[in-house]
């Protein structure tokens, strides 16, 4: 068999804890942030946009309604919280 360095093969891997077999799980969500069994990032990346797309939405019909400081408050708890918590962990 000829190896090459783009073919993966799966190993199973039993893990164990108090006597009981853990199942492998395709992908988890872990305070807020998914991975898959990789520990590829393809899946957390893909629900960014429809979060900033939501906060757009947002403040962009709030912006005729609210003065600039409100506005201003309404951007940090909704766009620039979700961004500031994923660079956190991006950064580790």
């Amino acid at each position: 068999m000829k190896f090459t360095p783009h073919t993966t093969t799966h190993v199973p891997l039993d893990i164990y804890y108090k006597d009981k077999v853990i199942d492998e799980v395709k992908g988890t969500k872990f305070l807020g942030m998914r991975t898959d069994n990789h520990m590829n990032w393809k899946n957390h990346v893909e629900q960014i946009p429809p979060k900033m797309s939501a906060a757009c939405f947002s403040i962009r019909n709030l912006l005729h309604i609210l003065n600039p400081d409100i506005l201003r408050m309404v951007y940090f708890a909704y766009f620039h919280s979700v961004l500031q918590y994923e660079i956190i962990f991006w950064a580790n």
